[in-house]
């Protein structure tokens, strides 16, 4: 007996996304999620797993949407947690997914039986009150839990001997409650997008001196570049050239602006889009004033508060707060399941991140990507688009000999291309991916039945667009797409390439005609 056609694992921004695309297909689906509301991460909590008080996302908002749901004009480009949280339950409200979603359900396994569906065992109830195990048996499974996991906490020689405080960032909510006096003095490890705001959090409102250990330097993006957010640039007019070439061009025009990162102590370990970028708007401002400094990896703890770093030096800190990132966890799937899956550390064997070759479109996993520019949400939805049109028939994936293939090839080009690093095992650039599952479905933008959104559809960013045409389309898709604008440095350099290259045309013909006549 099936109980339900899918059950989706994690009721965060992507296990939404995929439960309301099943219900847009009308297929019975279930989603269990393991605290007491929906939102994942973006759930604010004391304690605990979740964003820290003062968070605002680094992708703009016309980036971090999903594709049917606009956000109200009056939220700012880059929104506070707390803003986005209502827009995330404001969407489940309006699509009626709430009935869907279990909350308080820990899945503790899940299990491929011999007839093909699959068993889900869960803990029912409040982590302190469980009610007992329970069951359901479903015909498709979608991991949404995401890559923010498990916590990573790199061992450091000497740290049994160091007698400050020292925790990982997941614990960290603002200066206030972390546990470290004002005014003391903090290192923070790891050089992210959390990392660089606690250290500002620290010195804003703690008064804290504050270094940050670059294990693995890279290139800080300002939020804003030429009047607009940095994450507008990434259109499908300027992956059209080859990506040497924009890689030089994103790293000029980053350094003309902003200087080169030497100049602040910071020494990225690769060229710009070969690693993932930090956003900030006030890292420089600090190390200008003096109030962050940045220093190289650790070498060793102790004794006592000492730190000694691998250039040699050493210094003092009251406190250590590990901004490392996080690793995969499965832990409900069976050791030879996980273990298909997990081939490495934070490295997936997963046909263009969603399945896996032994399991086909039974068992699928959204969110299990990077973008290396914009946000998941249009990524993790595309992914759930991808499922829902495969499981309700309408498409067929490859053959599992084929999906392995593609597995390798991809493994072997981002190898190639960017830094090695368990930060980018799952990165990938979210126009070119989002566009390959979109002709997948059905669903890529088509200029040529669009022609009056050809300009805004090459050279400006935006969910919508792959809600104009195939299935699932919306009508609103053509008004938001219009409204979102080139940026004024695209739009006026692209209408000067333009000009410029119709007058090296007529000049060329000018030539012909007089030699010929």
């Amino acid at each position: 007996m099936v109980d339900y056609e899918v059950a989706v694992i994690g009721a965060g921004i992507s296990g939404i996304a995929a439960v309301k695309c099943f219900r847009d297909k009308n297929l019975s689906v279930v989603c269990l999620e393991k605290s007491d509301d929906i939102g994942g991460l973006w759930n604010f909590t004391e304690n605990g797993y979740g964003v820290m008080r003062f968070t605002h996302i680094n992708v703009s908002k016309q980036n971090y949407v999903f594709s049917d749901f606009p956000f109200s004009d009056d939220v700012p480009d880059f929104p506070h947690h707390s803003q986005l949280i209502k827009y995330i339950k404001d969407y489940a409200s309006h699509f009626k997914l709430r009935k869907h979603i279990w909350t308080n359900c820990m899945v503790v396994n899940i299990k491929q039986l011999s007839n093909g569906l699959w068993k889900i065992t869960f803990d029912k109830g409040k982590y302190n009150e469980r009610e007992g195990q329970q069951s359901i048996t479903v015909r498709n499974v979608s991991i949404a839990t995401g890559h923010h996991s498990n916590p990573h906490i790199p061992k450091i020689p000497g740290e049994e001997s160091y007698t400050g405080m020292m925790y990982h960032s997941i614990r960290y909510k603002c200066a206030a409650t972390s546990g470290i006096p004002p005014g003391k003095r903090v290192l923070v490890v790891g050089m992210g997008n959390s990392a660089v705001d606690i250290a500002d959090n620290l010195v804003t409102q703690g008064q804290s001196h504050v270094d940050i250990s670059a294990r693995s330097p890279t290139w800080v993006f300002s939020p804003y570049v030429l009047g607009c957010p940095v994450d507008h640039y990434a259109t499908r007019g300027l992956y059209l050239l080859p990506l040497t070439i924009v890689e030089k061009i994103v790293q000029t025009l980053i350094c003309v602006l902003l200087g080169l990162p030497k100049q602040w102590g910071i020494y990225p370990l690769s060229s710009i889009l070969r690693s993932q970028p930090t956003v900030s708007h006030t890292l420089y401002h600090h190390i200008q004033r003096g109030k962050i400094s940045i220093k190289p990896d650790i070498a060793s703890l102790g004794p006592g508060k000492k730190v000694t770093f691998n250039d040699g030096t050493a210094a003092w800190y009251d406190g250590i707060i590990l901004a490392t990132g996080y690793t995969f966890g499965l832990p409900f799937l069976g050791k030879s399941d996980r273990e298909h899956i997990l081939t490495g550390v934070n490295e997936i064997n997963l046909y263009k991140n969603v399945f896996s070759p032994r399991f086909g479109q039974s068992l699928s996993f959204i969110g299990f990507i990077q973008p290396s520019s914009g946000g998941l949400v249009t990524m993790s939805e595309m992914q759930a688009r991808w499922v829902a049109e495969l499981v309700s028939g309408n498409i067929v994936l490859p053959t599992p000999s084929e999906m392995q293939t593609s597995i390798n090839q991809d493994r072997q080009w981002e190898r190639s291309w960017y830094y090695n690093s368990k930060r980018l095992t799952v990165q990938k650039i979210p126009i070119l991916y989002n566009d390959e599952l979109a002709e997948m479905i059905g669903c890529k933008p088509n200029i040529k039945k669009h022609p009056t959104l050809a300009w805004n559809l090459m050279l400006s960013v935006s969910a919508f667009q792959w809600r104009l045409d195939g299935p699932d389309k919306w009508e609103g898709a053509e008004e938001m797409v219009r409204r979102i604008k080139p940026t004024p440095f695209y739009h006026y350099s692209t209408l000067f390439v333009l000009t410029l290259a119709i007058f090296v045309v007529l000049g060329i013909l000018k030539f012909v005609f007089c030699q010929l006549f």
